[in-house]
């Protein structure tokens, strides 16, 4: 299983809120732009990445390994 694989069956099982997927919306659109290229901070999506994945990562449990 790949990780594209892990994220979309992960994906596959979540239900965001409407007030949640309201805030990522937000959060999204309201990106300051680049003063040199018009639209969206061309890093917002990097930040976003970066704390999706600080955040799953410290969601998860260490995994039992058998002595």
């Amino acid at each position: 299983m790949s990780v594209d694989d892990a994220l979309a069956a992960w994906a596959a099982s979540i239900h965001l809120s409407a007030e949640t997927a309201a805030d990522i919306y937000q959060r999204i659109v309201t990106t300051p732009a680049h003063p040199r290229t018009p639209g969206l901070d061309p890093a917002w999506w990097r930040r976003f990445s970066a704390d999706f994945a600080a955040r799953m990562i410290t969601s998860t449990q260490l995994a039992s390994w058998a002595a």
